[in-house]
């Protein structure tokens, strides 16, 4: 069924080129949107609504341009700052356990709009834990408003059963309890890959584990990383010509391209080091795709 499935997007694949014999068309950029709306909650004792906005129609496993924006023309006291925590709640050994997840930006706010932001969620809702999102708009330390969101966020599921492809790179770093976080996002084409010239981000955080019950871990991002990426479509065993390596944009964001010469499953193998510590080599676990 898996072969079959490929042979199907091989197929596609070859049909688009058939239509377009340049696999380095450059695309066309196209900002995110933050066209859809998510969820929303109202705060009773302000009387606002609260709307989660997102580039995309689900939230989902990853990388997620997002926005908070009060519905309406209503808005708060100037001056004041919006705090984001994202948190799981699940169930392990009979004991309730919650943990965070990373984000970032959220940089441009005013009274009633929240900045745009990205959040990196590590893994999606299961069975046994649920997501759920407090925002706070807080004014000389009293929150002027408080709204919690539960939140569904999907998973994203590959053909391939390789356990080395993620979405999401979680690993260990040696001689600490901290942990890297990885996670990918297409800057254009409404975040979404397509066949070509892609220019695409890697966002990586520094997971420091919580202080201690009832404390959630801290993410802080990851800089001075060099990064190499080879691009592997592992059905075909080919890669592609014309990438370039991500470098640092901002804190713990790197930015490159990525040609993705056809459609179809797509392996980003990695080379990560901090100065002169491998942290990741292309044997290793590597991001992986399929569209």
């Amino acid at each position: 069924m898996k072969n079959l499935s490929y042979i199907a997007l091989f197929l596609f694949s070859f049909i688009i080129i058939g239509c377009n014999n340049d696999d380095n068309e450059t695309v066309t950029p196209n900002n995110p949107s933050y066209d859809f709306e998510i969820t929303k909650v109202k705060d009773e004792t302000s009387g606002l609504t609260l709307k989660l906005m997102a580039s995309k129609e689900n939230l989902s496993e990853g990388v997620n341009n997002v926005a908070f924006e009060i519905e309406g023309t209503s808005t708060l006291t100037t001056g004041g700052t919006w705090q984001i925590v994202p948190k799981m709640t699940m169930m392990m050994n009979e004991m309730t356990h919650k943990h965070s997840t990373p984000i970032r930006g959220f940089e441009e706010a005013t009274e009633s709009f929240s900045g745009k932001g990205q959040i990196l969620f590590v893994m999606p809702t299961i069975e046994m834990g649920a997501w759920d999102i407090e925002v706070q708009y807080i004014l000389e330390e009293t929150a002027l408003a408080t709204w919690t969101m539960p939140l569904t966020v999907e998973p994203v599921p590959f053909l391939a059963e390789d356990p080395a492809y993620k979405t999401v790179i979680n690993l260990p770093l040696a001689d600490s309890d901290n942990k890297i976080i990885m996670g990918y996002n297409f800057i254009d084409n409404g975040n979404n890959p397509a066949m070509g010239s892609n220019n695409y981000e890697i966002l990586a955080f520094k997971r420091i584990p919580s202080m201690g019950h009832g404390h959630l871990e801290t993410y802080v991002p990851y800089t001075d990383l060099t990064f190499g990426v080879t691009p592997h479509m592992p059905s075909m065993d080919h890669g592609s010509p014309n990438n370039v390596d991500p470098v640092a944009s901002t804190d713990g964001v790197y930015t490159g391209v990525v040609n993705f010469s056809m459609l179809g499953d797509w392996q980003l193998k990695l080379n990560v080091v901090d100065n002169n510590t491998v942290i990741l080599d292309e044997e290793g676990v590597s991001f992986y795709l399929e569209f």
